[in-house]
C-alpha cells in the first residue's frame, strides 16, 4: 500500500513538472527523452552532435528566389525570413559564450563571446560592413533575432557582445555549449587518426 502511494505521488509531481510552464525544466525533460540527443558529452567524438549552433547572416529583403546564395528559414512564430546564406560569423570562431542580462528587462537575455583570431577578424569586418543595417542571428538552422552589430569596445580584449534579447533557455543553452561546440568544429590533428 505505502509503495503504491509512493508511486502514485511520483508520478502526480513528474506529471506537475512536466506540465508546469517552465522551460528550463521542459527543456531538460525533452532532452532526457529524446532518442536523438548527443551520444556523447565529447566534443571530439565523431558521435558528438552539435546544439545550439549560431550563425549570423545578412537578411535579405528582396529576394531573387534565383540563386543558391539566398534560403528562406523558419521563424520561431510560424514565419519565414529570407538570408543570404554565406555566414558572415560563426560558433567555428566562438570559444566560450556567457549570458548577460539586460538592464530593466529580467526575462530577456544578451551574448558575449571569446573569439579566437581569425572570429575577431570576422567580428571586425561584420561591424565594418553592416554596422548600419540588422543581420539574422541564427541557432541551429532557426531565425531567432535581428540585430546591429558593434564594435568592439577598447579594453575588451577578445570579447564581443550580441544585443539580441533571447529568452533564458536559448541564451543558457548556447552558453553551455559554445565550447564543445568550437571543439568539434575545430578538431585538433591529433585526433583525426
Amino acid at each position: 500500500m505505502k509503495r503504491k502511494k509512493i508511486a502514485l505521488w511520483a508520478g502526480a509531481l513528474s506529471i506537475a513538472v512536466l506540465f508546469s510552464g517552465c522551460e528550463a525544466i521542459q527543456e531538460a525533460w525533452e532532452e532526457a527523452m529524446d532518442p536523438d540527443a548527443e551520444i556523447t558529452d565529447n566534443p571530439n567524438s565523431t558521435e558528438y552532435r552539435r546544439k545550439y549552433v549560431i550563425h549570423v547572416n545578412s537578411i535579405v529583403r528582396h529576394p531573387s528566389r534565383s540563386g543558391e546564395l539566398e534560403r528562406e528559414i523558419p521563424t520561431l512564430d510560424g514565419g519565414t525570413v529570407w538570408i543570404n546564406t554565406n555566414q558572415l560569423f560563426s560558433s567555428k570562431n566562438i570559444q566560450d559564450a556567457r549570458v548577460v542580462s539586460r538592464p530593466g528587462d529580467p526575462d530577456l537575455f544578451d551574448l558575449q563571446f571569446l573569439v579566437d583570431r581569425f572570429g575577431k577578424l570576422q567580428w571586425q569586418m561584420l561591424t565594418g560592413n553592416f554596422g548600419s543595417e540588422q543581420v539574422a542571428l541564427v541557432v541551429d538552422g532557426v531565425y531567432f533575432a535581428s540585430f546591429y552589430p558593434e564594435p568592439q569596445m577598447d579594453g575588451a580584449g577578445d570579447w564581443v557582445t550580441l544585443r539580441v534579447g533571447l529568452n533564458a533557455v536559448t541564451a543558457r543553452g548556447i552558453a553551455r555549449n559554445a565550447k564543445k561546440n568550437y571543439i568539434n568544429l575545430n578538431p585538433d590533428v591529433m585526433h583525426w587518426f
